[in-house]
């Protein structure tokens, strides 16, 4: 019975590492995208979970939500269960979606784009109107990079 596979310690590594989608990460992407696989313990790929509250002296809530978009962008992780509600996390799995990505760097250059994007409708002075184009351009970087099931 016991001569199941058990993973020897370190657990992981980076899947991805050195690709075109891990290149075109900024440091914000690439940190929150350490912190999944410093959880990961070789048994629970599609059970992971990072708050803000894990990360908060690391980085603010708008950079680590930027990093979170990075990473499901670039298809490193995909959220399993969104969080929030009755105060639980959001559970995340492992991805292999950035391979796919890989192949195509015009799909890369746009999601690259639409983050960049993001990230300075986000630094602007709060309106609906900006909520509304930020909502649109994460729909569109969900799209591209294979994700069609993400609720926002």
């Amino acid at each position: 019975m016991g001569d199941a596979y058990k993973p020897k310690k370190p657990y992981k590594s980076v899947e991805g590492l050195g690709s075109k989608p891990w290149l075109k990460m900024t440091r914000h992407g690439a940190y929150v995208l350490d912190r999944f696989y410093a959880k990961f313990n070789g048994f629970n790929r599609d059970d992971l979970s990072l708050t803000y509250a894990e990360v908060k002296d690391k980085m603010s809530n708008r950079l680590f939500t930027a990093g979170l978009w990075e990473v499901f962008g670039f298809g490193f992780i995909d959220r399993i269960r969104p969080g929030r509600l009755e105060r639980q996390c959001s559970i995340y799995r492992i991805s292999n979606r950035w391979r796919k990505l890989e192949n195509n760097p015009e799909s890369l250059d746009d999601i690259e784009r639409f983050l960049k994007e993001i990230l300075e409708l986000g630094r602007k002075k709060a309106s609906l109107e900006n909520r509304m184009q930020i909502n649109q351009l994460r729909k569109r970087v969900l799209k591209l990079s294979g994700i069609k099931w993400l609720k926002l």
